[in-house]
């Protein structure tokens, strides 16, 4: 009879090899744990690279890196427009047209006064965009109607269309009509 333990066979390879696949499985949960905290350091630097300018201009005293107030709602608005919104949170639609003039002329305002001392002190700027609108003529098409809007499939005509195309003009001018104290 032969002795198992005594064999000539060489011992079989599952026996062998548990003890490294435990090694490896081990390893491979580190590395797997590290790497994600990895990319959670590397969503946290992009998203302090992106908010630096607002924290410079809070006081340098803070040592935290949460921005408080303004800034906050800065921040949160740059995480979300980078998440795909296509409108800024902070922008506001109704306002009196007096109002919106004059916070247009002061960002021109200051944007002109940046690219002065910019020009004074020598720094080279990007090239300016915008200005002011340049009104295009608008170009027909071929056989399409010279007057209205033609939109879904219907041509709509204003009240200056229809009086231009009658020749009445407006109906306005014709006769004294019955303004105050006439009666």
């Amino acid at each position: 009879m032969l002795n198992l333990d005594q064999s000539s066979k060489p011992p079989s390879s599952v026996v062998v090899a548990a003890p490294q696949t435990k090694a490896k499985s081990t390893s491979a949960q580190q590395d797997g744990a590290s790497e994600s905290q990895n990319l959670a350091n590397d969503l946290a630097l992009q998203r302090l690279l992106s908010e630096s300018h607002l924290l410079s201009s809070t006081s340098t005293a803070t040592t935290t890196f949460d921005p408080s107030g303004k800034n906050r709602h800065k921040a949160l608005d740059l995480r979300v427009q980078s998440l795909g919104a296509k409108n800024s949170v902070t922008t506001q639609e109704k306002m009196p047209m007096s109002h919106r003039k004059g916070i247009t002329a002061k960002a021109g305002a200051k944007e002109e006064s940046r690219r002065r001392e910019a020009k004074e002190n020598g720094i080279i700027l990007e090239k300016a965009t915008g200005g002011k609108m340049v009104k295009k003529e608008r170009m027909r098409g071929v056989g399409g109607p010279g007057v209205g809007k033609f939109k879904g499939g219907t041509l709509m005509l204003s009240k200056r269309d229809v009086a231009s195309i009658e020749g009445s003009g407006g109906g306005r001018g014709r006769g004294r009509g019955r303004g105050r104290g006439r009666k």
